[in-house]
């Protein structure tokens, strides 16, 4: 905690360490490697379950290294949330005093559901443990036990926004002279038959497979597994800062979205106050790939900038939704190339809001740039986060 009568008025929440996870791989480098390369991680479920279930010809992405995921301690998901902040705080360089009074922030919309409504393969859990495994708290509680972490920590089950929350309630704890350091954590483990099973029946899911969120032939999100880590430290000078956390409800409907997109226009309204119109701008949408999405976001977009649309950046045709872990892995995933002085490509599949298909280049990174990220929840929940990058 941040001592009484101690001026932090020049310093800012500052990303230093990232972790991520999904169908590239663990780790910054497998993600960076991944998209370059342009691999596809999206493929038949039937190739990890096996054949004989409903939806094996579904097309999904999961983190290939099952073993990693097996604790006998901890639930699946709580095993990936450490993995995950592990990464994070050794990217940071932080030791066990820089961990000791940090803040933890856990985002979920689903936790270890993956681990108790049906068996975790190859997983031998300890009986003793069956009531903190199905517990969302223990999300957070597994990372704070094995770092050493004393200080305060939460868990958001915001839906597909959670990660994205959890970076921003982060970054406002540290504003608030709560901590110096705080640690965020998004992840979701979508992909047991039982949770398939709704999201199936809802409609929401892709028939077809084609992960073009503004595509004409997109028909549902394709969902995976994934999640990311963001270490943030109160610091001054260039890097990457956490600026503006801004949320609302639709108070719409607990599965559509308004198709006037109003509410989100509003958040990126107001994140725009503080842009001086000069320095680049880049947004990377919610863009699941449900119809409702797509006309909502859409008229969200185009209400507030018109036909001038700012640089567009979409990340869930490379990685798969990855439900509540969305927002702060690709969050972390243009993070992780804007360190190397380049934003991320667009995938050379992926339409436009216009309808034309957008660049598939890695755009350089120089000077100043604002960024923001948005990500939307069933039940309409609206976040809008704004990084500012000057490096």
């Amino acid at each position: 905690m941040i001592a009484a009568g101690e001026s932090h008025e020049a310093l800012e929440p500052r990303v230093c360490g990232l972790g991520l996870a999904s169908g590239f791989g663990m780790g910054v480098e497998a993600h960076l490697s991944g998209v370059r390369e342009g691999r596809r991680v999206l493929k038949p479920l039937g190739e990890l379950w096996g054949e004989g279930h409903p939806w094996s010809s579904v097309l999904s992405g999961w983190i290939p290294d099952r073993k990693l995921l097996c604790s006998r301690r901890n639930g699946p998901a709580s095993q990936l949330a450490l993995l995950l902040a592990r990464q994070a705080v050794e990217d940071a360089g932080w030791g066990r005093e820089e961990l000791k009074d940090a803040a933890l922030i856990v985002g979920s919309s689903r936790g270890n559901a993956s681990g108790w409504l049906s068996p975790w393969p190859g997983r031998r859990s300890m009986k003793i443990l069956a009531v903190p495994n199905s517990l969302h708290s223990e999300l957070a509680s597994c990372i704070s036990i094995e770092l050493g972490i004393h200080g305060p920590y939460h868990v958001l089950a915001s839906g597909c926004a959670a990660g994205l929350d959890a970076v921003g309630m982060a970054a406002m704890l540290m504003r608030q002279g709560i901590a110096r350091r705080a640690l965020a954590v998004g992840l979701d483990l979508p992909l047991c038959r039982e949770l398939l099973g709704t999201y199936w029946a809802s409609g929401m899911l892709s028939r077809n497979g084609v992960n073009d969120p503004y595509g004409p032939s997109a028909d549902g999100m394709c969902i995976s597994e994934g999640g990311a880590a963001v270490a943030l430290e109160m610091s001054s000078g260039s890097g990457i800062y956490v600026k503006d956390y801004l949320v609302n409800s639709d108070a719409y409907s607990p599965l559509g979205m308004p198709e006037d997109g109003e509410s989100m226009a509003a958040l990126l309204d107001s994140a725009l106050r503080s842009w001086d119109g000069k320095t680049p701008l880049t947004v990377c949408p919610h863009a699941s790939g449900t119809a409702g999405n797509a006309v909502s976001e859409r008229t969200a977009l185009k209400r507030v900038f018109g036909i001038c649309l700012p640089d567009l950046r979409m990340m869930k045709p490379w990685t798969g939704h990855a439900i509540g872990g969305s927002g702060i892995l690709e969050l972390a995933l243009m993070l992780a190339f804007i360190r190397e002085g380049a934003l991320p490509p667009n995938p050379p599949w992926v339409s436009s809001l216009e309808g034309e298909f957008s660049s598939p280049e890695e755009l350089p990174q120089h000077g100043r740039r604002m960024l923001i990220k948005s990500a939307a929840s069933m039940g309409g929940h609206n976040v809008v986060l704004t990084l500012a990058v000057d490096q």
